[in-house]
Parts: C-alpha cells; structure tokens; sequence
C-alpha cells in the first residue's frame, strides 16, 4: 500500500529532537522511554508534541527543523493520552 492510501492519523511537523524520559516500574526499578519531539506550528501558536518510540535509530538521520509527516497511535495508561509510533 502507497502511503498515499494510508488511513489514520499523521503528524506534520518541524522535527526537534530525540530525547529520553526514565519512567518508574510498579516494582521499583526504572526504564528508559525513547521519544521524538516536533514543533507543531498553528495560527493560534507553537505547541511540542512527543510521540514515543521503541525504535529511536529508525528517525536518526532527521535533521533539527526538518518538516516531516509520520503516522502516530493514540494510546492512553492510567488516564493519560499520548501519542505512539507503532500499533
């Protein structure tokens, strides 16, 4: 299928930066969460949207202030909606 006849939501934006958050396990340990920030530009402002990764080095030839379209997931955890690249 041509990314053309995809269905979904996609995400325009001037790419930022890959960055990485450690989140806390419910045992106490912690992990490492990859994601990918973009600058998203509106009539009404500018906003940075985070989408996470598993696959960090699929994005790492993107330039800072390049313009891209991905496909992102919504996901929500413990009342709390954000974005995913991955099904």
């Amino acid at each position: 299928m041509s990314d053309a006849a995809k269905q979904g939501f996609f995400l325009t934006g001037m790419f930022d930066r890959e960055f990485v958050k450690e989140r806390k396990n419910d045992d106490g340990s912690y992990r490492k969460v990859h994601y990918l920030g973009f600058l998203i530009r509106s009539d009404s402002g500018t906003d940075l949207c985070e989408v996470r990764t598993k696959q960090p080095e699929k994005y790492a030839h993107l330039k800072r202030d390049q313009v891209v379209t991905i496909q992102v997931f919504l996901r929500g955890y413990k009342d709390v909606v954000y974005f995913s690249d991955e099904r």
